[in-house]
């Protein structure tokens, strides 16, 4: 059922337009099918041997009576000892189940390799066309370990495998193996993935997540190049596609990227400092070797600091052992002549020093400011705006908005300048026991809360007129708030607020398990949660949108009170939000549906299912569903669980009062097996045999062709 083995070549869930050329396969199957005692082991990736039972579902072949679902899935590898590993799933047409393997790969933080549509999983030997087989591999021998390989079923050609990387983790980015013309290869040589300009050195421990944060990495200066790289026990820490690691001195390290440009370059290092002081000493010590030995300007976050990935403008910032921006310190070669190209801003920024960034922040018209204020000194209320205040005489911006002499011209900031306040970091308290919940069901109690007043950012998609009176746009029972607005999406309205003590929680010191669409918040050390719960401890100050050039505008937005609104999201269904109670919490369960008589597709976001049978009603076909545990929506669950939450505008409530108890997404269509099928025939239901058990998007594709013949209305 399970063994180790390898990983795909191709990114995320797509079907190949042509198969692969065969050259790589010399003959056809030695076996007529799957064969577990012939299967070839690869070294870092679990096998998982899956069959597919006759309602689609997938099964273990010794448990055959046992529907799969992502949590299954996940678990069989945890018990086997997998969970270091990538799983190749060993079943045909393993990417009809594309949704629930993606969801297999955010559960266990690694990618999952899928056989493609109309391919049958066979094994074969392993030579290349009129060559000799592999060193050691056994290929000539007629009892050696065979490839699994996934085969065209009617061409009998090799496909490509299909890569399903974690959701939120996604990337075009290469996985840990690689394939050849339908064979898992493993990769050879130092792990290393590719920056805009440079390289991110991984090991295997962190390899999914350096290879997300590495694609949403920007083009640096020219002349810059960027090495991101862990820093362990004084040194770098270095790893192979073999999974050793070892930590390199500076010498080394600079052997190890020989082939980037570096002698007379700007190497800027992306690592966190350690926070023990001998190890920052030694560190220290071997940059300095790095830098003698590479012949660059070698640049690094201020020591028991880190360098940190700005979202929106896809660069990096220096942050100090606080957290706060702080300038990049330079480490020279000893005969290095002149003076470098680049400096670093007080927002942590390493620019040109041939191109500064210029930036403006746009304000409505009013007196002069008589003087100049840093950013962090700055103080916003209702009827203020942020930014630090600018010289006079530039350019009118060509929406009319400004500020400075009265005349509507916007006033430019002198180089360095942040354009947008980074705010002060409130002290931290733990709290007690006795508080009540925070709204999300994730997050305990018990969590190091603001012990002081303070001032966030908060990204508030939509209508900017609607933000206060309607609520914030949002599929989570929480808001996110930035010290630095520069942190947020960009393009994104944003809502100044102050926060009392005890309404937000930071993001880096969560006492709890981050789903993993929130796992990205753990990277912004800036970032702040508002729960639901105490978002009466809340209050806008006034709204802004942001612009190109770190322009921050006035968007009009008033202060008031901040509110939720339930809106759609990845995931979500009928407008509630992520956080739901589900149905049935054990087991299976029985659940009824009414469909139309005639043959109909399925709705396309969710299906109402009812706890009993409902009324018989003349054109409906009535469906008796068994439904795996947590498939659907518990509507009067949920509904109870927010009613506490009086800040929240959620659709759950008036769900409830329609009369809706489930909701079934439609991504479990495929999920739900339907037992029986009914007719209503004189006011009462009658058992219909004309209609199969089976999942309840077979059931309903097998009526598609008759009504098709027939002409029917196929609309629901």
């Amino acid at each position: 059922m399970g063994t180790e083995l390898a990983q795909p070549a191709r990114s995320a869930g797509t079907e190949p337009a042509h198969p692969a050329v065969d050259g790589g396969i010399e003959r056809l199957p030695a076996t007529r099918r799957f064969d577990p005692r012939r299967h070839r082991r690869i070294s870092g990736l679990f096998d998982l041997w899956l069959e597919t039972d006759p309602d689609g579902g997938l099964v273990v072949p010794t448990a055959p009576g046992r529907h799969l679902d992502a949590r299954a899935v996940a678990d069989l590898v945890r018990r086997s000892g997998g969970t270091a590993d990538d799983v190749r799933i060993l079943a045909d047409d393993g990417a009809r189940h594309t949704g629930m393997f993606s969801e297999v790969a955010g559960l266990l933080g690694h990618d999952v390799l899928v056989s493609p549509v109309g391919a049958d999983i066979r094994h074969v030997t392993a030579r290349r066309a009129g060559a000799d087989p592999e060193p050691g591999s056994g290929d000539g021998d007629a009892a050696a370990p065979l490839h699994a390989v996934p085969l065209d079923r009617v061409t009998r050609r090799p496909l490509d495998w299909i890569v399903v990387q974690p959701p939120d983790l996604a990337t075009g980015l290469p996985g840990w193996f690689t394939v050849d013309r339908g064979l898992v290869r493993p990769r050879t040589g130092v792990v290393g993935l590719p920056l805009p300009d440079g390289v991110a050195l991984a090991t295997r421990a962190d390899f999914v997540t350096r290879r997300a944060i590495a694609q949403r990495l920007g083009a640096a200066a020219h002349g810059m190049v960027t090495v991101a790289v862990t820093a362990r026990s004084g040194g770098f820490l270095v790893g192979t596609y073999r999974g050793t690691q070892a930590v390199h001195r500076g010498d080394q390290l600079s052997a190890l990227l020989g082939d980037l440009p570096l002698y007379g370059c700007d190497l800027r290092l992306w690592l966190t400092w350690p926070s023990d002081a001998d190890e920052q000493t030694r560190l220290a010590e071997q940059v300095g070797e790095l830098a003698e030995t590479s012949g660059a300007t070698v640049w690094t976050p201020p020591p028991g600091g880190s360098a940190e990935l700005v979202e929106q403008s896809r660069d990096l910032r220096a942050l100090d052992r606080a957290g706060t921006p702080a300038p990049w310190q330079a480490h020279h070669p000893r005969y290095a002549a002149g003076q470098t190209g680049f400096a670093s801003t007080d927002d942590g920024r390493l620019v040109s020093r041939l191109a500064r960034d210029r930036v403006t922040v746009d304000r409505p018209a009013r007196p002069a400011e008589p003087t100049r204020h840093t950013a962090a000194a700055q103080h916003v209320g209702p009827d203020q705006h942020a930014g630090p205040t600018r010289q006079a005489g530039a350019a009118a911006p060509a929406d009319g908005s400004g500020d400075g002499d009265g005349s509507g011209a916007p006033v430019e900031e002198e180089p360095g300048w942040s354009p947008v306040p980074v705010l002060p970091r409130p002290a931290l308290v733990g709290e007690g026991r006795r508080v009540p919940g925070y709204g999300p069901p994730w997050l305990p109690r018990g969590q190091q809360v603001n012990a002081e007043e303070f001032e966030a950012f908060v990204p508030a998609p939509g209508d900017p007129a609607r933000l206060v009176s309607h609520g914030v746009p949002s599929a989570e029972l929480f808001l996110v708030g930035f010290l630095d607005a520069r942190s947020a999406p960009r393009g994104s309205h944003l809502l100044r607020v102050r926060i009392q003590p005890g309404g937000a929680i930071p993001v880096t010191v969560l006492r709890s398990h981050v789903p993993a669409r929130l796992q990205h918040l753990m990277r912004l050390p800036d970032s702040y949660l508002l729960p639901a719960a105490r978002l009466d401890l809340v209050r806008s100050l006034g709204g802004f949108r942001t612009e190109k050039f770190g322009r921050l505008v006035s968007s009009g937005v008033e202060g008031g009170p901040v509110r939720i609104h339930s809106a759609p999201g990845n995931g979500s269904l009928a407008g509630l939000s992520h956080d739901v109670r589900r149905w049935p919490t054990r087991g299976a369960g029985r659940a009824y549906a009414l469909l139309p008589a005639k043959p109909a597709r399925l709705p396309r976001g969710w299906l109402r299912l009812h706890h009993q049978p409902p009324p018989a009603r003349p054109g409906r076909l009535m469906v008796e569903l068994r439904v795996p545990r947590g498939r659907s929506i518990d509507v009067s669950a949920t509904a109870g669980a927010l009613a506490g939450l009086t800040l929240v505008r959620t659709p759950a409530q008036r769900l409830r009062t329609a009369g809706v108890a489930l909701i079934l997404g439609s991504r479990s269509y495929e999920r739900v097996r339907v037992e029986r099928a009914y007719r209503a025939h004189e006011g009462a239901w009658q058992r219909d045999p004309a209609v199969s058990p089976g999942t309840l998007s077979a059931v309903v594709a097998a009526r598609q062709p008759a009504a098709a013949g027939a002409g029917s209305d196929a609309s629901t």
